[in-house]
């Protein structure tokens, strides 16, 4: 919109408030299924701050437990990635999905990144998602 392009100025997944940066990445209802979806694999209650970058130091010290490190820090780009990719499908190809697939997107869009390789297998995805 600040670039002239015509868009609608409600936000596209709960079409409550304009969108945000932080809004999109930290405080919408969708996202924050997604940051649930991982802090409750390691069971661990986290509070979603403010704005992104607080997000990105909170996350990181929230993960200093972390069997994996590189695998906790790569969570917020997953996440991020995930909504930006449904974001874009909804405005400009009028395609949405439910919250069970953007959920399972998210998931297996980590296991990508963390092995390189597409995983259908439970076990691994369950092995994948333990090493956080």
């Amino acid at each position: 919109m600040k670039r002239g392009i015509q868009m609608c100025p409600s936000y596209c997944f709960c079409e409550q408030v304009a969108e945000t940066i932080n809004h999109l990445f930290l405080h919408c209802k969708v996202v924050r299924q997604l940051w649930n979806l991982f802090t409750s694999f390691i069971g661990i209650s986290w509070t979603v701050p403010g704005r992104t970058g607080q997000a990105l130091e909170s996350w990181n010290m929230e993960g200093s437990g972390s069997t994996d490190k590189s695998r906790w820090k790569i969570v917020p780009a997953v996440i991020w990635w995930t909504i930006w990719k449904e974001r874009n499908s909804r405005n400009f190809d009028n395609k949405s999905s439910p919250l069970h697939k953007i959920k399972m997107n998210c998931i297996i869009t980590f296991c990508y990144w963390c092995s390189s390789e597409y995983i259908d297998d439970l076990v691994a995805i369950v092995d994948i998602l333990g090493s956080l």
